[in-house]
């Protein structure tokens, strides 16, 4: 008797381990999809770089990542419904997926956002209702602005001559002021011989 209660405890234990548990699988939602967008040079643009995504987006949304930004470079996220009517609309986030720092809505029309960034940045399309969708991510190449140098050769200053003058107005008001200095002792020393 004791070894068949226990083939039937080892029968028990294994039937246990081979039935998939429902439970723990069900309490965790499956990870999200996140497609990783690398803008390319395309035909037809003089500068930067572009990605063309198409979908059907939905209440879940689609998630893409682009990085390798700076911030010298401009950004531009384009968004579209294939069909006049249709409404999408796009989050774009920095570190949190649910904490966008820009969104908007195309309410048929296109959606325009302009930003800069430095390293990485995350859209996420969403609709209502399943909505076919293009979106274009073009990132341009960076503008380095022109700096003049701070230090400057004498021989290259182009400001005012040396031991030269200034400016003609601050002559100008400082002989008015001269004059009014004259009249102003010549009327007091006229008083005082009265």
């Amino acid at each position: 008797m004791p070894f068949a209660s226990a083939c039937r405890l080892a029968a028990l234990l294994l039937a246990m381990a081979l039935v998939p548990c429902g439970t723990a699988a069900a309490q965790e939602p499956p990870a999200p999809n996140i497609i990783k967008l690398e803008p390319k040079p395309m035909e037809g643009l003089r500068a930067g770089r572009a990605v063309v995504v198409k979908g059907k987006a939905g209440p879940e949304g689609h998630r893409f990542l682009v990085e390798g930004v700076t911030a010298l470079m401009p950004v531009t996220v384009l968004l579209r419904p294939v069909e006049r009517g249709g409404e999408v609309r796009v989050q774009v986030s920095k570190y949190a997926w649910n904490q966008p720092l820009r969104e908007g809505g195309t309410d048929g029309d296109i959606l325009s956002l302009k930003f800069r960034t430095e390293g990485e940045f995350q859209a996420t399309v969403l609709a209502d209702e399943p909505t076919e969708y293009r979106l274009l991510v073009w990132v341009g190449d960076e503008v380095k602005p022109e700096l003049r140098p701070v230090v400057v050769k004498a021989s290259e200053y182009e400001g005012d001559p040396p031991g030269g003058g200034g400016s003609m107005v601050l002559w100008v008001i400082a002989g008015l002021l001269g004059i009014g200095v004259v009249l102003l002792a010549v009327l007091v020393l006229r008083r005082k011989s009265s």
